[in-house]
C-alpha cells in the first residue's frame, strides 16, 4: 500500500501595481507579498499605459486579464492555480475599448456600464448574486476607492446618484488634486488599495484638501493609512490583490 499523497497547499497574496509607484511604497508593499509592477503598455495611451485596473480586474479569487498582458505575467499566474481568464476584448487608446476591465467588484455590488463591461466578466457577474449598478462612468475603480467591502469615497456625482439606495456608506469629496501624467488631474481610486485593514495611498493623503474627513471616514470603517509623506498623490490606476490558496 502506498500512502496518500496530497500536494502542500500555501497561502498566496499577489499585489498588482504600476511601475511608476513611489518607491517607498513598493518597499512597503513588498513586506506584505509578492509583488508584481505592470509595465507600460502600447495599446494604451500616454498617462495610463500600465494601470492596473485598465489591465486586470479580480474578484471571487478569478483574475480576468487584458489580452496585451503578456505571456510571461499569464503563465506566471497560471502555473500558481489562479483561475486566469483571458477577454476577448482588445484594449485600445480611446474610451470605452479601454475601460472594459475598470469595474468595482463588491462582495454585494458590482459597479460598471453593462454596456463596456468585458463579455467575460459580464458573464461571471451576471452567474453572481451581485446587484449590478449600471452607471454611467466607464472607469469605476479609479472613480471610486472602496473601503472595507462597505463603503466608497468618490467625487463622481453619477457614482454617489447611483449607489444612495444601496447600503453602501458614500463620502464625496472635490475632484482633482490628484496627479496624473498627460492629464489634468486623476481619480482618488486610482491612488490607492487595500490589503486587511490598510488603506495604502500612493502619495500623501493631507496633499488633498479633504484629507480630514477622508482620514475619518476610512478609520470609521475601522480601516488604518498608509501614505508617502510629503508626495503628491498620484493616480497609478489602484492597487489590486489576489488573495487565496496556491498549490
Amino acid at each position: 500500500m502506498y500512502p496518500n499523497l496530497t500536494k502542500e497547499v500555501s497561502y498566496l497574496r499577489l499585489i498588482f501595481i504600476a511601475d511608476n509607484a513611489y518607491p517607498s511604497l513598493i518597499k512597503q508593499l513588498q513586506t506584505l507579498g509578492e509583488v508584481i509592477m505592470i509595465p507600460k503598455s502600447s495599446y494604451l495611451y500616454p498617462g495610463v499605459e500600465n494601470h492596473v485596473d485598465l489591465h486586470i480586474h479580480i474578484v471571487d479569487q478569478i483574475i480576468f486579464l487584458s489580452r496585451s498582458i503578456s505571456d510571461v505575467l499569464y503563465n506566471r499566474l497560471s502555473t500558481l492555480g489562479i483561475d486566469v481568464r483571458v477577454i476577448e476584448e482588445d484594449l485600445e487608446a480611446v474610451y470605452p475599448k479601454s475601460a472594459y476591465l475598470n469595474a468595482l467588484s463588491l462582495s454585494e455590488y458590482f459597479l460598471h456600464p453593462k454596456s463596456i463591461t468585458a463579455c467575460k466578466l459580464k458573464k461571471h457577474i451576471d452567474a453572481s448574486s451581485r446587484k449590478w449598478i449600471n452607471i454611467k462612468q466607464g472607469y469605476a475603480r479609479c472613480a471610486a476607492l472602496p473601503i472595507a467591502d462597505q463603503a466608497l469615497i468618490t467625487a463622481d456625482e453619477g457614482i454617489l446618484n447611483a449607489c444612495k439606495t444601496t447600503t453602501l456608506k458614500l463620502l464625496k469629496i472635490q475632484s482633482a488634486y490628484v496627479k496624473l501624467k498627460h492629464h489634468t488631474y486623476g481619480f482618488i481610486g486610482g491612488t490607492a488599495g487595500q490589503i486587511q485593514n490598510i488603506i495604502f495611498f500612493n502619495g500623501d493623503l493631507t496633499t488633498h484638501p479633504d484629507h480630514q474627513v477622508i482620514e475619518t471616514f476610512i478609520l470609521k470603517q475601522g480601516c488604518s493609512i498608509f501614505q508617502v509623506d510629503g508626495m503628491p498623490l498620484q493616480d497609478i490606476g489602484s492597487i489590486l490583490v489576489y488573495e487565496g490558496d496556491h498549490l
